[in-house]
């Protein structure tokens, strides 16, 4: 009982101990992926006892403390099993949440359309105008957004420009070819700056995406906001009370109060650089309905302008994900360097 009671909240058995020791031999080898596939069967359920183990949660639980760890890991490892059988086949969510957890030096692209307005009830205009669309979607590496990139002219035709950002890069770092740490919002600012006050986008309109907003629920309760130095005066007054009287709704979280503040920054600078309204929307990318929301809301700005009308989406991320498309063309083109 009293070994019990004082055991480490971070020990593990000793047959997953094992595990895991070996398990990161594999991962040092240069044969991890072999290894893996040979005896997939064998080590899933092991795997899937390791993740649940306590000492294993606890440690998950300080992820913020730990670099380089995808967020994604709690998706894929409660999967193990089913991950690992022969007849396994990834799905649309599969696809989705390992997207992005490698980058490459190529380029990758997909052709999609959005869903057809249903026969019955009400038909939005907006829906209806572009249910018949085809898009492609290209991701571009980083490093082909330099200060002597030039493709950027090919674009002189669109009438809105879709910038993505990341709401829990403030705390995030990546190396630049120097060997230097970047911070990733500060980076993000960096390239918003340079597309907004590019001569092929003069006077065009902007949507901002603030995605991972449920991410940034998570990580904002452990990691200040303060941590990036373009936010250094986020002190927001917390209110821990629901009850207020005869108001209906509650105060806003801490995490809804940091999206409005990195909102109001970005717009703020946004009109100093162009004197003009920035659009925003909130996005959590893996939630389709969001996703499709903000779609919808750019489509609406266009709906305000021209009737011909492209769109480019650019984001600050360990790639860049471009999106046009041609009003009275049945299926987009792309140009890519």
């Amino acid at each position: 009982m009293y070994l019990k009671e004082t055991k480490s909240t971070y020990s593990m058995a000793s047959k997953l101990k094992g595990f895991s020791d070996w398990l990161l031999k594999a991962i040092a080898s240069v044969n991890l992926e072999a290894i893996v596939l040979s005896g997939s069967h064998e080590y899933s359920p092991l795997i899937e006892e390791l993740w649940k183990d306590e000492a294993i949660q606890a440690t998950y639980n300080r992820r913020n403390e730990l670099e380089k760890l995808p967020r994604v890991a709690t998706y894929f490892l409660e999967r193990a099993v089913e991950i690992s059988k022969e007849e396994y086949e990834p799905s649309d969510m599969d696809i989705l949440y390992a997207e992005g957890i490698t980058s490459s030096n190529g380029l990758a692209s997909m052709e999609f359309s959005f869903p057809t307005p249903a026969k019955s009830g009400y038909i939005d205009s907006i829906d209806q105008r572009y249910s018949k669309m085809r898009y492609q979607l290209i991701r571009v590496h980083p490093r082909s957004l330099g200060e002597n990139c030039k493709w950027l002219e090919m674009f002189e035709d669109v009438n809105i420009v879709l910038f993505c950002v990341s709401l829990t890069d403030y705390d995030e770092y990546y190396e630049d070819n120097k060997g230097l740490l970047i911070n990733k919002m500060m980076a993000s600012k960096q390239l918003f700056e340079s597309i907004v006050t590019h001569p092929t986008f003069y006077k065009k309109d902007f949507l901002l995406i603030m995605n991972k907003f449920d991410l940034l629920e998570e990580k904002i309760e452990q990691s200040p906001l303060t941590q990036c130095e373009w936010f250094c005066d986020f002190h927001p007054v917390i209110s821990h009370n629901h009850n207020n009287g005869t108001y209906v709704n509650p105060a806003p979280s801490l995490a809804q109060c940091a999206f409005h503040y990195m909102a109001a920054k970005f717009k703020r600078l946004f009109h100093s650089l162009t004197e003009r309204k920035l659009y925003v929307s909130l996005v959590t990318g893996l939630e389709q309905d969001s996703v499709d929301e903000s779609l919808k809301y750019a489509r609406e700005i266009m709906s305000w302008d021209e009737e011909d009308v492209t769109i480019i989406n650019i984001s600050q991320s360990s790639t860049r994900n471009l999106l046009r498309v041609w009003r009275h063309a049945p299926l987009s083109f792309w140009v890519s360097l």
